[in-house]
């Protein structure tokens, strides 16, 4: 590529379902950019209707509403061209789905006018539609690759790269959205045929969620595609979060340009509403060569999208008010300190709620903090509450009347004794305290409680977020330690990172015992992330035990299985356990609150479950028993 020219690669933080206040931010920006001399803007996917939206996008009035803003920003390309990601309705044709046809499209334009291709006049259809996770495309949307099996046309005709005039010279820019360079999996390459059909520079136009560690294989699908057709490479994506109900998704942004070689020419700022300002057409050094993560940037990375999603999450409630329990644990620490980093402490209320069974090692633990947070703290013994509910129902009998006059008298378990301490504390006293304060209360619950539903329904399930719901026991420990690195004192008290993990419900969680959680974390996260983000099941664990490549495949310490169960039968007696729970606990996950997504598979919408009950299969049934008979 010869010519040289500005290019204004604009990340906004897009509001899903506000079109208005999206446009007036594009509009915004083209106008500063026409002002610096820049030949090019560059917009996200979607960035003017939001990308997660549901089904929203069966609504045809919000679909006309979203065209006219199409016509509004084209009318703002003077001495500029535009691109940018919004749907494309055909109202002459119906989608698959017997409603009005839509596609996800770049739209391009250029002098107020609409750019053509020699395909199609000023805009161009998303090629490659994802359906799993959290994607939903071809639910909503037709795809480039149907519009080409539906005219009879080879796929490569249509994915033409549109000319822009740069001073009376010529860049042909192909525009692809999102999963169109992610094609790995695909029969065909979009950003292959726009090279092949003369590109000389592709643009990528994405609404890419984050999740833990996709930056960095971003980079190597890139480099792997420019190594095959090395050409400048433009990924936008957007900033803010966005949500289907369920699942809370963060988008970090980190726009980025590529030299031809797959090197990082510049990358935006994380999470923040950025407009990169970049040459082509010239040469210049590298940022930076993609090489993986440290351990360090790891937990960095989670800890910066945490902080992030949490603060986003509450910008869009009335108040920015959170309330927690703080038990001087490990998870409601780490929450309560990421809750004071998003929303600062004087918008956080903690209340530690001490029933008989908590020590004073946890509760000093828990004011010990609150001080170093500098948040609001107060305590809230819930003893007598638990105790008058336990007589009330001692007190309660159900009567049938029929010829025989029948009583049934309610048996209270310990384990009901433990809801009911759990129950009082959120159901009663947070809920009560966040309304009263106008604002909403927090679940402390991690991931590997909510995969085994080690947790109450109407106690510790509830809440308006579960921020911590996505990662596992081992990676809280992880950013507690980070935190304190971070703050260069123990903000976070020893005690807390040095107790065993117990939810003090009984006698038998004594922490000061030695007594905790019945879960095995070193190991139960690792089975619990098989389950969730690998899809392993029983039968599969169960090969990889018998093979003696167990450890190796979850990422155990060696001798950790043997350590834990040292016998065959005491591993798979522990294996269907957790199964029976993973899979009997699904209507818990049903009703817990949003989840702020980070790993590679998240609860909520993003891993779609359905209610259905235990299953082993007889592939299992029949190595249990090979197992079991060879002893």
């Amino acid at each position: 590529m010869q010519t040289k020219f500005q290019v204004a690669i604009a990340q906004l933080d897009v509001q899903a379902g506000r079109p208005d206040l999206n446009t007036q931010k594009i509009i915004s920006e083209i106008k500063k950019a026409r002002s610096k001399g820049v030949d090019v803007i560059l917009f996200s996917e979607m960035v003017v209707s939001g990308y997660l939206l549901g089904d929203e996008w069966e609504n045809e009035s919000f679909i006309r509403d979203l065209m006219e803003y199409n016509e509004d920003i084209r009318k703002e390309s003077k001495d500029i061209a535009v691109i940018w990601g919004n749907v494309c309705a055909d109202f002459d044709k119906k989608g698959e789905d017997g409603r009005i046809r839509k596609y996800n499209a770049a739209h391009v334009a250029q002098n107020g006018q609409w750019v053509k291709n020699g395909v199609f006049e000023g805009h161009t259809f998303k090629t490659l539609m994802p359906k799993y996770r959290e994607f939903d495309d071809e639910r909503h949307f037709y795809s480039m690759a149907k519009l080409a099996a539906e005219k009879g046309e080879r796929l490569e005709n249509l994915l033409k790269p549109f000319p822009i005039n740069i001073n009376g010279n010529i860049v042909n820019v192909g525009a692809s959205m999102c999963e169109d360079m992610w094609c790995d999996d695909y029969s065909e390459s979009p950003i292959h045929h726009l090279v092949k059909n003369g590109a000389d520079v592709i643009v990528n136009l994405s609404s890419s969620p984050w999740t833990w560690r996709k930056n960095d294989k971003r980079h190597r699908v890139v480099k792997s595609l420019l190594e095959k057709d090395p050409i400048p490479f433009l990924y936008c994506n957007n900033a803010g979060i966005q949500n289907n109900g369920k699942t809370v998704f963060l988008f970090d942004g980190n726009s980025t340009v590529y030299y031809p070689d797959g090197t990082l020419m510049a990358v935006t700022t994380d999470y923040q509403e950025e407009t990169l300002n970049i040459t082509l057409g010239e040469k210049t050094t590298p940022v930076l060569t993609p090489t993986g993560l440290t351990e360090k940037q790891d937990v960095v990375e989670l800890f910066n999208g945490l902080c992030f999603g949490i603060h986003h999450f509450f910008l869009s409630l009335p108040r920015q008010i959170a309330v927690i329990g703080l038990s001087g644990g490990i998870d409601s620490a780490l929450v309560a300190y990421l809750l004071t980093r998003a929303l600062e402490p004087e918008n956080v209320y903690a209340v530690n709620m001490p029933s008989k069974f908590n020590s004073d090692l946890t509760k000093n633990a828990a004011s010990v903090l609150a001080k170093n947070l500098g948040l609001n703290y107060s305590i809230c013994p819930i003893q007598d509450s638990v105790d008058l509910t336990l007589a009330e129902l001692k007190r309660l009998k159900f009567v049938r009347e029929n010829s025989s006059h029948i009583e049934t008298d309610l048996e209270v378990t310990s384990a009901i004794t433990e809801n009911i301490q759990a129950r009082d504390r959120s159901s009663r006293i947070l809920a009560v305290i966040a309304a009263c304060l106008g604002g909403v209360f927090v679940n402390n619950g991690n991931k590997t409680e909510t995969a085994l539903g080690y947790c109450t329904l109407y106690g510790d399930v509830d809440g308006a977020l579960a921020p911590i719901a996505d990662i596992y026991k081992n990676e809280v420990y992880q950013l507690a330690r980070y935190i304190n690195e971070l703050e260069g004192r123990e903000i976070i008290p020893s005690s807390i990172l040095n107790v065993v993990p117990s939810a003090e419900l009984s006698a038998d969680q004594d922490v000061t015992k030695g007594k905790g959680d019945p879960i095995l974390y070193p190991y139960h996260d690792k089975l619990i992330r098989s389950f969730v983000e690998f899809r392993s099941d029983p039968e599969r664990i169960l090969k990889l035990y018998q093979d003696g490549t167990l450890e190796a495949e979850l990422k155990l310490e060696s001798g950790l299985v043997k350590k834990y169960f040292p016998t065959t039968q005491e591993f798979i007696s522990d294996l269907e356990h957790k199964w029976k729970l993973f899979k009997a606990n699904i209507f818990k996950r049903i009703q817990a609150p949003p989840i702020i997504a980070v790993s590679r598979r998240a609860f909520g919408f993003d891993l779609r479950e359905a209610q259905n009950g235990v299953y082993f299969t007889r592939g299992y049934q029949a190595l249990k028993e090979k197992l079991l008979t060879t002893l």
